[in-house]
């Protein structure tokens, strides 16, 4: 079974049915250049100082291996322009997140509750919408940006876990066509 969220169906103004904010402002947004239309789903919240992580949690699905994919485009930041797609999420505080910063590069991180470490980064920028997908089987976790693939790494820290987005500080981000399916 395959899940897929394009946020059409959702009212404009707050979060989707089926999501849990854990921090930010996360809400369906009507936009005409969204890639499916009417709607996308935007964090707005700016956070411009420190270190924080807007997140809004998929309810309900928990995988182990599988391929998310959705689409990204950063909308406004000074310090950071940043999306991710969250996977394996044990707690809204230990995750893995395959994210792009429009300012930097693309990376995948692993978070706990003690901080967090890079597990692969590349160089690359790009305005506009851009596609993040990840496949996790097993301790195998491959990143591809565009379609591109760019980072591949084995990483035995967890296995089955929930999905999610992700964005920074004071990066302002939308976000459409979230799938996920299970491998």
């Amino acid at each position: 079974m395959s899940y897929t969220w394009t946020f059409d169906r959702d009212a404009a103004g707050g979060p989707p049915e089926g999501f849990l904010t854990v921090l930010g402002t996360w809400a369906v947004t009507p936009d005409a250049a969204a890639p499916s239309q009417p709607h996308m789903l935007v964090q707005t919240a700016r956070f411009r100082t420190g270190l924080h992580f807007p997140r809004c949690l998929v309810t309900g699905v928990r995988l182990a291996d599988l391929v998310a994919e959705v689409a990204f485009r950063p909308l406004a930041g000074d310090n950071d322009q940043a999306g991710g797609l969250m996977f394996r999420v044990q707690d809204p505080d230990t995750y893995h997140v395959f994210r792009a910063n429009l300012l930097d590069d693309v990376a995948l991180f692993k978070s706990t509750g003690r901080g967090r470490r890079a597990l692969g980064r590349f160089q690359a920028r790009a305005e506009g919408w851009q596609r993040l997908r990840v496949e996790a089987r097993g301790p195998r976790i491959r990143c591809y940006w565009n379609d591109r693939p760019v980072i591949e790494v084995e990483d035995r820290s967890s296995a089955e876990g929930g999905i999610g987005l992700w964005t920074i500080s004071d990066s302002v981000s939308a976000f459409d066509d979230l799938r996920v399916e299970p491998l």
